[in-house]
Order: C-alpha cells, then sequence, then structure tokens
C-alpha cells in the first residue's frame, strides 16, 4: 500500500516512526513536504500595507529570490532526514517537494498519486507539544481531513 506522508517543518522522522510501530515497514511511503506559499502572500500583502498610509514597499527581485533559495534548502533538508529516517526504519520511500497552499497540494497528490492513505500530524502548540482538542486539527489536516480522497490517519505527538 502507497501511504502519502505529509510532513512539516521538523515531524517527518517522528512521523517515520509512528507509522513503522503502528503499520510495519511492508508499505511504500510517498513523503510530501510543501513550501507554503500563503505566508509570502500575506508577507507581501503586509509591506505593500491596506492604507497609503501603511504602505511599505515589497519585496525585492533580489529578496524574493534569496526567500526562495532559503525556503527550497531548509525544505530539501527535511525531506532528505526524514527519507534517511524512512530507509533505516526499513521502509521503501520517495519523495517531492512542492510549493503551494500545503492542504490543497496534499488532497491533490493523493489524488493524482492515487494513494490509499494520508498520515499526517497533530498541530503543535507554541511549546512545541502537540494541542489537545479542537485547536490541535489546523486548518491543514481540518482540509485534508474533509476533503481527502482515501483514508487520513491523524497523528498526534506525546
Amino acid at each position: 500500500m502507497q501511504i502519502l506522508c505529509a510532513i512539516g517543518q521538523q515531524d517527518g522522522p517522528q512521523i517515520i516512526q509512528d507509522l513503522a510501530e503502528m503499520l510495519g515497514v511492508q508499505h511504500e511511503l510517498f513523503i510530501l513536504h510543501v513550501l507554503d506559499t500563503g505566508p509570502r502572500l500575506g508577507l507581501e500583502g503586509f509591506l505593500q500595507g491596506a492604507r497609503p498610509e501603511q504602505r511599505r514597499r515589497a519585496l525585492s527581485p533580489v529578496q524574493a529570490q534569496s526567500l526562495d533559495a532559503a525556503e527550497q534548502s531548509a525544505g530539501q533538508a527535511t525531506l532528505d532526514e526524514t527519507v534517511r529516517a524512512a530507509q533505516a526504519a526499513g521502509f521503501t520511500a520517495s519523495a517531492e517537494l512542492q510549493r503551494g497552499r500545503p492542504e490543497q497540494v496534499i488532497v491533490q497528490t493523493a489524488q493524482t498519486r492515487h494513494v490509499r492513505l494520508i498520515a499526517i500530524r497533530a498541530s503543535e502548540g507554541s511549546q512545541g507539544h502537540p494541542q489537545i482538542g479542537p485547536a490541535s486539527v489546523g486548518h491543514v489536516a481540518r482540509f485534508v481531513l474533509d476533503h481527502a480522497p482515501c483514508h487520513v490517519l491523524f497523528l498526534r505527538g506525546t
């Protein structure tokens, strides 16, 4: 069975460990990390300001390119670390880095790749620990839970 593992910036190896313990390693993992374009658009809107007296200059092309490179590098490092963890656990794994709105990219990728299961973790609170209650299902996980074309395994950290 192919499992899409939607990982954030820091939770990839923990998802791998949880999956190995719960499901075993006989499954094929497709590890997906999405560079969220939403905050960038929000930042540019903030820099431009809503009213003339609040206008500031937008990101220059050099600043935008530098930010792109930093995001790409951090995302690739996250994927590489998670793939190493998956292979060390005994999984067959492939990975992909994409840009866009994570919730939409995850659902679209699950549809395109015809995966049977999406594994996604709970939101972490400001202390770095998973939240308990309704806030634990952040907007990305909520969208995935509501729109996924397959089963969703919602993982809560310990």
